[in-house]
Formats: structure tokens, C-alpha cells, sequence
């Protein structure tokens, strides 16, 4: 072809997108047999088209990225979330990534380039409630204070009237941090006086504990002092554990607790659970096991070698 012929070929015309306006993932898109999906979904699928193994081989290379220093674990994790849950909804409907889209959206090179860029490069920055509820977070927060309904007293009312120490806002510098701890430890010394049993004194030492984690996101803890009160309060509540380590859900507790704590507070649960006698060790191992299924199912790696270091705590005194 000349390059006249070629000058005054006419352009390809662009292909019409497939959007009427600017979309973030979260917004509706499509219901089917009252299932819903959002433009997440719709950009997921379409880029599944694209991969040999759909959407396991997506999952794959976001966990890749989840484990990666080099981005956002972040993001990663919260796009993994929502391709669980898109695969959960197309197995209720019985529906393979083809069968969702329509002719349109399959072909359209358009469609295609824009998944790629929102998935692969913007990265989740409006997200679904799958996204926000990874299984990260949801595990943290189990930590933290999921066990305590199971718990014989609940430390709820205790850890409540500590974090009115700090508030919810505002920040403390080091000078400051170490005047929040002298009130938290004078405001858990008041709260002492009125407990009426070991289980209630467990429960104010509990709740404590999970005050002070939540309380490091607002303080310079540069001296330690949060991290003291943390461990007087940690060394107390194991000390009153040895002997109700048997009671339901006392052990799960901690030992989620000791995984998932990440302020590097937590110094005397190894040696505590090295210490139990037989029957709650085995109940420990019992506790542990389901705790490393499910770290392992989720490819928490992290928390997983936690887990199994506080398994071989609770064996080093029987092997």
C-alpha cells in the first residue's frame, strides 16, 4: 500500500464504551436471579476471560501480590476478598464468567482495557463490603474482642471505660503518652477495687489489653510506657488464667490474641502455655489446630508462623 493510500484511509472508528459515566467498582450493575454484582465484578470477570485459568489463576497472582513487599498488601488482599466472593455468588447461580456477561462486554477490547487498569493499577479505592471485610481484618478484629460472648465474665464494660481514658481522637507525643498511661493504670487500679472475683479481675485484665492495642495507634510510645501497662496487665490476666484455662473459651482467646497482636506487646503467653498442665495443654493443641486451618486456608503467613511457634510452646514440656 502507498503511503498516499495510506494517508487517506479513513481511522478505525473508537469503540463505544460501554459505561454512561464515571464508575468507582461498589455501584450495582447487574442483577441475576436476585443476585447482585457491582463494576468490580463486571471488570473481574472480563479480565478472567482473559486468563488460561479464569479467576483462580487471578486469585493466584493477587496473592503473589499480597505477599510482595514491593506493593500494597493492602489493596491486594481487599481485590482477593472480592474475587472469593464473586466466585461464592456465580456458584450459587451455577454460572461460569462467560454466562454473566453478555456478547458485547466479551468482545469489547474497551471493557478489557479499563478492568485491567482499575484492577491491576488504581487498585481498590472505593470498596465493597467484601473489600473492607477481608479476611485479615475480620480475624484481627475476632482477636481483639470476638471471643469475650463466650468468655464467663465479659471484659466489654471494662475495656470500654478504659478507652474513655484516651477518646477515639486526637494524638499524644511522648510527653503525653506517658500521662495517658499513669491514668490508664490508676483508672485499672479503681476498676480492681471493684471486681468481686478472679473471673471479673480476668475481665478487667482483658479488656486492658485490648484497650492498650487500640490505644497505640493514637500515642508515641517511644519510653514504653503503654507497652508497661500492656504487660502488668497481660502478666496479671495469665496469672488468674492458670486456673480457669479449662472454662470455655478462655484459651482460644489468648491464644488469638497472642497471633494476632502486632505492637510486639505480648512476652508472656509462650511460657504460660508451656506451663499448662495436661488436659488444658490438650485443649490448647485442640484450640491451635483450627487456628492454623483456618491462617493456612487464608494464606496468612505471618499469623500462620505464629500459631505454629505457640503450638510448639504448649509440646516443648511433653516431647
Amino acid at each position: 500500500m502507498s503511503d498516499d493510500a495510506r494517508a487517506t484511509r479513513p481511522p478505525r472508528p473508537a469503540e463505544r464504551p460501554l459505561e454512561d459515566g464515571r464508575r468507582y467498582g461498589p455501584e450495582p450493575w447487574r442483577e441475576i436471579e436476585g443476585v447482585c454484582f457491582c463494576h468490580w465484578d463486571r471488570w473481574l470477570l472480563r479480565l478472567a476471560l482473559t486468563d488460561p485459568r479464569g479467576l483462580d489463576g487471578m486469585a493466584r497472582e493477587l496473592r503473589a501480590r499480597a505477599a510482595s513487599r514491593r506493593v500494597s498488601s493492602d489493596g491486594a488482599e481487599a481485590m482477593l476478598a472480592q474475587v472469593a466472593d464473586l466466585r461464592g455468588r456465580l456458584a450459587r447461580l451455577a454460572r461460569t464468567p462467560e454466562e454473566v456477561l453478555d456478547a458485547e462486554e466479551r468482545a469489547s477490547e474497551w471493557l478489557l482495557k479499563k478492568a485491567f487498569k482499575r484492577v491491576w493499577h488504581a487498585g481498590p479505592n472505593r470498596r465493597t463490603d467484601a473489600m473492607r471485610n477481608t479476611p485479615r481484618r475480620r480475624l484481627e478484629a475476632r482477636a481483639l474482642r470476638g471471643n469475650w460472648p463466650r468468655l464467663p465474665v465479659s471484659p466489654a464494660r471494662f475495656e470500654r471505660e478504659l478507652r474513655d481514658v484516651a477518646g477515639v481522637d486526637g494524638y499524644y507525643d511522648h510527653r503525653a503518652t506517658d500521662l495517658l498511661a499513669f491514668l490508664v493504670e490508676n483508672r485499672i487500679g479503681v476498676l480492681l477495687v471493684t471486681a468481686v472475683s478472679d473471673l471479673e479481675r480476668m475481665a478487667l485484665h482483658r479488656g486492658a489489653m485490648t484497650a492498650v492495642i487500640e490505644m497505640m495507634e493514637q500515642v508515641d510510645d517511644s519510653f514504653a510506657r503503654m507497652s508497661e501497662v500492656f504487660r502488668a496487665s497481660e502478666r496479671a490476666y495469665l496469672d488468674l488464667a492458670r486456673a480457669h484455662a479449662g472454662l470455655d473459651g478462655v484459651l482460644r482467646d489468648i491464644l488469638e490474641l497472642a497471633v494476632w497482636e502486632d505492637y510486639g506487646m505480648i512476652c508472656q503467653v509462650e511460657a504460660f502455655l508451656g506451663a499448662l498442665p495436661e488436659e488444658h495443654a490438650n485443649l490448647a493443641v485442640r484450640e491451635l489446630a483450627a487456628i492454623i486451618s483456618e491462617l493456612r486456608r487464608e494464606r496468612l503467613d505471618y499469623q500462620l508462623a505464629r500459631a505454629v511457634a505457640l503450638r510448639r510452646a504448649v509440646l516443648a514440656p511433653w516431647e
